[in-house]
């Protein structure tokens, strides 16, 4: 395991320094415990929102001044919004660490933008929505699916990108009092892996993020059991080429002890071409041109999401179903075989192993860890539990889970308009 020091200070930031010397660089990530989840039903797409304005005015610095100066320094920075959590990225050359902290920090201390830079930034997102959803074919599917997978008083109902027509009615002051609530110190991970010794790291650390005051932590969202709906079907008539489905399967969250095995039963049930769905519904029926499955991963409750697209355009909705349940039931009676675990295991042990060759892969999957299993290392034993992992705890869990009762069934019908 490479050197790990970790410090929480008194105002609430958590701190993890990584030694990783391979390259001159550093990493530098901040994860701040909300997402799309701690939003109110009238204001989908905040937490989206707040996350591009975070690239403008704060506390040190002017509109458009924090891209500048890390470009301008041969860096590069990005930024994701989940369900969950928002996560912000740098890549410098490790010399340039004070820079990066002190970027961090300005963030940290307040956002600070204008009027202006709010309509621009709610702009760009409208713009997005168009392009990634409303105009992209099966743009809406997911969008459908979390609409009946979640009661509407949930926050999963919606997706991280909100409606139109919610985003179109945020105002500055609805993002200002988002940000007041959940950008502060209390709420954040700080994490530091590169070229860089951790006594250097963290004396920097107090300096910029140690004094800042804590702020009024906003309340967290959950999504009890009872906010889930199983058993249900929507129907999507959509301006698509060819019909579609999805079966989506309640289960458990991050930290839930299925997670693993169902990343693993996604994996042998739709990674790529040698997996059970393409192997039986395109090799061998034709009944389909695409397929897949993946583990809609989120805090407090996840969905198992297989899909099928039809070869042809007079594929019926209901023989497209038929068979997508007919090779998931059979699967559960037949077991997931030693080969298929084996290697879904090789898979995703080789893409996670090549995710902590770089400092950037490190520092993101420390910052989860600290913040949902309270455990920095556990990216370190990651290889050894998929190791771990058995067909007959694969099966077991897939019999529990892929169920009616737990499914949510999406129908995308081909529409002319």
């Amino acid at each position: 395991m490479l050197p790990l020091l970790y410090q929480s200070f008194s105002n609430g930031v958590e701190l993890v320094v990584i030694e990783h010397r391979r390259a001159p660089v550093v990493a530098i990530v901040v994860l701040y415990r909300v997402g799309s989840q701690d939003e109110e039903p009238r204001q989908a797409g905040l937490a989206h929102l707040v996350e591009h304005l975070a690239f403008g005015s704060s506390a040190y610095l002017g509109h458009e001044e924090f891209d500048r100066y890390c470009t301008d320094a041969g860096g590069s920075t990005n930024a994701l919004t989940t369900y969950s959590y928002t996560l912000y990225t740098m890549v410098l050359p490790a010399y340039q660490l004070a820079l990066g902290l002190w970027l961090e920090g300005s963030r940290m201390r307040g956002l600070a933008f204008t009027e202006e830079e709010f309509r621009i930034q709610q702009q760009v997102i409208l713009e997005e929505l168009k392009e990634t959803v409303y105009n992209q074919p099966y743009g809406r599917w997911w969008e459908v699916q979390m609409n009946h997978a979640f009661a509407p008083e949930c926050s999963y109902h919606w997706e991280v990108y909100g409606s139109p027509e919610t985003v179109a009615a945020l105002t500055v002051e609805d993002a200002r009092q988002f940000a007041r609530h959940y950008y502060g110190p209390q709420n954040a991970v700080v994490v530091v892996c590169g070229d860089v010794e951790g006594s250097h790291v963290l004396e920097l650390a107090q300096l910029y993020y140690g004094s800042l005051p804590a702020t009024s932590l906003g309340v967290r969202r959950q999504c009890p059991a009872v906010c889930q709906r199983g058993g249900v079907v929507a129907v999507l008539k959509d301006r698509v080429p060819l019909p579609a489905v999805s079966l989506a399967f309640h289960c458990g969250g991050y930290t839930a002890p299925e997670f693993l095995p169902l990343t693993a039963l996604a994996d042998i049930l739709g990674g790529g071409r040698s997996s059970h769905l393409y192997r039986v519904l395109v090799l061998q029926r034709g009944s389909a041109r695409d397929v897949g499955a993946f583990l809609d991963a989120r805090q407090w409750a996840s969905l198992l999401t297989c899909y099928s697209i039809a070869s042809a355009p007079d594929t019926s909705v209901s023989e497209l179903e038929r068979q997508l349940w007919q090779v998931l039931e059979q699967l559960c009676a037949d077991g997931v075989t030693a080969a298929e675990v084996e290697r879904t295991q090789q898979r995703l042990r080789t893409e996670y192993a090549a995710r902590l060759q770089h400092p950037l892969g490190v520092a993101q999957e420390v910052a989860l860890a600290t913040a949902f299993w309270s455990d920095p290392e556990r990216p370190f034993r990651l290889l050894e539990e998929y190791a771990r992992l058995t067909p007959e705890e694969i099966t077991e869990w897939a019999r529990h889970v892929v169920r009616p009762e737990r499914a949510v069934t999406t129908l995308v019908i081909p529409h002319r308009a």
